[in-house]
């Protein structure tokens, strides 16, 4: 399975982050590529692996938060 999120920041709604998802891959159980966006522009923000569901969730919420 992969799926690609956005998170938007607050107040602009602007995507500040698109994250790319991919289940068991390079030996993890989720391994996450995020990307910053500033306009047209994206940067490879950091690449991680993740055990667990939860972990992942959280992750995500902590990016959120950053991108508040």
């Amino acid at each position: 399975m992969n799926f690609e999120i956005r998170i938007s920041s607050h107040p602009t709604g602007k995507h500040r982050f698109e994250i790319e998802v991919t289940e068991n891959y390079e030996g993890n159980k989720w391994h996450v590529v995020v990307f910053e966006k500033e306009g047209k522009t994206y940067t490879h923000y950091e690449t991680i692996g993740i055990d667990t569901w939860g972990q992942l969730q959280k992750y995500l919420k902590d990016l959120q938060d950053k991108a508040e």
